[in-house]
């Protein structure tokens, strides 16, 4: 396999900088994914195997989905959730899967990472020591894993069953924007994965609240030409939204899904499709006012918008309205009276 310029960016760094980045901070973005944990653990064991670099990962938020929660006990990733403060102390940093200007990881405003390692686009108030951003692949982990590849470094069962599951993850097993790189990794590390670990990640036994929120996403739906979509209100994790929004997108008559849903005083929103030249970041980030709220890829895109905590109702309500009536009209839908919603008469 060819070895990416951003692979050997990156194995260049590493070896430059050597212990003097000792100790680095990983940071993820919040609520951290299956690529983002992936993606640190695989920047962490490159960074001990080639520049001698101790590292800590670390993440804000919680890990909310049963599956992503699953991998991180099964595969004994070394992620912990940020100390109180702990960013302001921190002599390196690094960050993957986010950029600072994002509004998803707790970057402190001022501070300029040694590296970033990313796979969406570029913002352009990104800075970095050095910013690997190659929006050309469909994960994150592919960048890091193509420099595992080129290292020699030797990497074991639970790291590489960890990669195999973040690129299958983010990319719903290569069927969603993956090109020949991810494909070349994926191949690469399956036969190093454990193959009953990585079952036991993908069907996790679930608590009730997904069942809940399961259940409200069903219930009030609503459909409109090609679009299906539901405001799923306040939830214990924001995980809820993006994954509701994989689910409803599989209906026989949707290419696109839009999901909201409240947390800490955010409103959190999901957009998917089936199109792969829906731009759905794009698309995403005007409906939600620009700057750093949302972003994304051509086929899934996510954002919030602060509305605040203890917030009246009826303003809740009228953001919810805002965002996905500016959706629907740019799917040509003009009026929301007709949308109907199919699955409320529907007995339990």
């Amino acid at each position: 396999m060819k070895t990416s310029y951003y692979a050997r960016r990156l194995l260049d760094w590493l070896a430059k900088t050597g212990p003097k980045a000792s100790p680095l901070t990983i940071l993820t973005h919040d609520h951290p994914d299956p690529d983002s944990l992936a993606s640190a653990w695989a920047l962490a064991h490159l960074a001990q195997g080639v520049g001698r670099i101790r590292s800590r990962i670390a993440y804000g938020g919680i890990i909310g989905r049963a599956e992503n929660r699953l991998m991180a006990e099964r595969l004994f990733i070394p992620a912990a959730p940020l100390r109180k403060g702990e960013l302001a102390q921190v002599p390196h940093l690094a960050l993957v899967d986010t950029q600072p200007p994002f509004r998803n990881n707790r970057c402190p405003p001022r501070r300029r990472p040694e590296l970033i390692i990313d796979h969406h686009p570029r913002h352009p108030e990104t800075q970095a020591g050095l910013a690997l951003i190659d929006e050309s692949v469909g994960a994150t982990t592919t960048i890091l894993a193509e420099a595992l590849l080129a290292s020699g470094v030797k990497v074991p069962g639970r790291l590489a069953t960890a990669i195999v599951y973040g690129i299958g993850s983010e990319t719903q097993n290569l069927g969603r924007e993956a090109g020949p790189r991810d494909m070349a990794v994926y191949q690469s590390f399956w036969p190093l994965a454990n193959m009953r670990t990585l079952w036991r990640i993908s069907y996790p036994r679930r608590d009730q609240d997904f069942f809940t929120v399961l259940a409200r996403g069903i219930r009030h739906a609503f459909l409109a030409k090609d679009v299906i979509g539901v405001h799923l209100g306040a939830l214990k994790t924001p995980d809820r939204v993006a994954q509701i929004a994989d689910f409803l997108l599989t209906h026989e008559k949707a290419s696109w899904s839009i999901v909201t849903g409240r947390y800490q005083g955010r409103l959190h929103v999901s957009l998917r499709t089936t199109d792969p030249g829906g731009g759905a970041g794009r698309l995403l980030k005007r409906l939600l006012g620009g700057g750093n709220r949302g972003g994304g890829h051509a086929m899934i895109a996510g954002g919030s918008v602060e509305v605040g905590e203890g917030s009246p109702e009826d303003r809740w309500r009228d953001e919810e309205q805002r965002v996905t009536m500016a959706f629907l009209q740019s799917r040509s839908v003009k009026d929301s009276a007709s949308a109907d919603y199919p699955f409320r008469g529907e007995a339990l």
